[in-house]
């Protein structure tokens, strides 16, 4: 029998902490929406003006005269005057009237459709006279659709891969992916259409009977979500789902007729590519005049720097908003260990199907970032962030959790827990040196965020209860979801799992 916490987790216990866990996902993630001002990630002066403007002229935005710009209210085209300077607070905002019917011309948008329209069109319904409700209002409809997508998978999914659900998003997510998915930015929608897309398909390819339905259901509307966000992650999308197709892989009539969902997916994908003008985009972005001496040491340069940019998701190197907010050692140092520990434990239940997966994973990691730079003329550092290959980090390490028949992965209480502790603490500082960043700048570090504030939102939430808050939700979410998904079932209950059904209990199988 199990010990421990398991003993205290019986089975009417973990169900409980099953239906709490998705409430806590949430209030941590609204944490994190808060800690932040309008304007608050990169290049939000655009994002902002392109969802203003996503339905043509309207009472937020007006015409100018000139095709290339638009009248939108002063706080939308240029929000963020705190950026690339983290000792300024947002505070500078205090210039803004943010309900009042001033405009201002900007040029900075998406005027030309250079990006897809989804994600703009989407959330310019949430649209409304006081700027401050409306990006709050956007945010917390995308926390709440990853939760609920997140949901629909756990319950949809065959029960042997729940665990990789819980375990990809908890190692790739801090600091960046919890800053990313509560933002206002495309890439928000980009993450979870590609890191719930593949799972979504592998497990419509391997559930039977009605799930597959709602699966299928769920696979498209992510195909929607991350081809309608950024024109890339139509292309992680893809490689996302080949990835879920080589590890789905049987030779029989059932697999090749369900591929005609991804398929399906992929013709989406393709037209909402071009309806953007991405693909002028990407060849507009080529530098003219690059022969084979400048090309070859510029490849192997970026090659050796590229993984620089895998570790910026854990904020090492790379900093958080306009990239200006820089994380401590010890938050990247916890969240790259609990993966590179978990990721390594992981990987001992290993196939050629899995095999053949990371490689292509970090081929495409490598390779993706190396070939833009090289195009563009630039290097490492210049341009590309860790926001843009997040989406398929998050496919890569739940490919790591993928387990073959008689395989299983088993973590022990001490590795499950000292995770938990690692990352916790990682949020936990994290999240304060973000709403301090905005408070108050960095320059005026003390414990308590409330003191001397110079900036916050009008709202009866203070900084150090929205930090209290985001840490402990983001704790207790933790502390439910990965001792209960710290080994998959047992081999026998597999066809069980595959049914879509609950197995019998053994000691085994800690799911429900």
């Amino acid at each position: 029998m199990l010990t421990g916490v398991r003993l205290m987790l019986s089975r009417p216990g973990r169900r409980i902490g099953l239906l709490v866990a998705p409430f806590l996902v949430f209030a941590a993630l609204a944490a994190w929406a808060l800690s932040s001002p309008v304007g608050s990630s990169p290049d939000d002066d655009f994002h902002l003006t392109s969802i203003w403007c996503a339905t043509g002229d309207s009472e937020y935005c007006a015409p100018s005269g000139d095709p290339g710009t638009r009248l939108v209210p002063p706080a939308v085209a240029d929000p963020a005057c705190f950026a690339y300077d983290a000792e300024k607070s947002a505070g500078c905002q205090s210039r803004f009237d943010f309900t009042a019917g001033a405009t201002e011309e900007t040029e900075r948008g998406n005027f030309a459709g250079g990006y897809p329209v989804v994600y703009y069109g989407t959330m310019s319904v949430f649209v409304g006279e006081d700027v401050h409700a409306s990006v709050l209002v956007m945010r917390l409809v995308n926390i709440a659709l990853f939760v609920g997508l997140g949901v629909a998978l756990y319950l949809l999914l065959p029960v042997n891969r729940r665990q990789i659900l819980v375990w990809q998003w908890a190692l790739t997510t801090v600091p960046l992916g919890l800053f990313v998915l509560s933002s206002n930015n495309p890439s928000a929608w980009a993450v979870m259409g590609v890191g719930y897309g593949w799972l979504a398909l592998l497990g419509f390819y391997e559930a039977r009977g009605r799930r597959r339905v709602p699966l299928g259901a769920v696979f498209l509307l992510t195909a929607v979500i991350a081809s309608g966000s950024r024109s890339d992650a139509t292309i992680y999308f893809v490689i996302a789902v080949l990835a879920a197709a080589i590890l789905a892989f049987r030779n029989t009539r059932r697999f090749w007729l369900s591929s005609l969902l991804p398929v399906a997916s992929i013709i989406i994908c393709a037209l909402l590519f071009r309806a953007s003008r991405s693909a002028d985009a990407v060849t507009g972005g080529v530098e003219p005049g690059l022969g084979l001496g400048v090309i070859i040491p510029r490849i192997a340069y970026n090659l050796t720097e590229v993984p620089s940019i895998w570790t910026g998701i854990f904020g090492q190197s790379w900093g958080l908003g306009w990239l200006d907010t820089s994380m401590p050692a010890l938050v990247w140092f916890s969240a790259l260990a609990s993966l590179i520990g978990a990721g390594f434990f992981a990987a001992r239940a290993a196939s050629a199907r899995k095999s053949v997966v990371l490689a292509l994973g970090i081929t495409a990691l490598a390779a993706i970032p190396v070939l833009l730079l090289v195009m563009a003329g630039k290097d490492v550092g210049e341009d590309f962030q860790p926001r843009y290959l997040l989406p398929l980090i998050v496919v890569f390490i739940g490919a790591v959790f993928f387990t073959a028949q008689r395989q299983a992965i088993n973590f022990n209480r001490a590795q499950v827990w000292l995770i938990v502790a690692a990352l916790a603490g990682a949020n936990l500082i994290a999240l304060h040196l973000s709403i301090r960043r905005y408070v108050t700048g960095i320059d005026a570090l003390a414990p308590s965020l409330d003191a001397g504030r110079e900036w916050w939102w009008a709202i009866i939430l203070t900084p150090d209860l929205t930090w209290a808050i985001g840490a402990v939700a983001f704790t207790g979410a933790l502390a439910i979801l990965l001792p209960v998904h710290d080994r998959t079932i047992s081999a026998p209950d597999r066809r069980v799992a595959a049914l879509g059904h609950s197995a019998p209990r053994s000691d085994a199988d800690t799911t429900v």
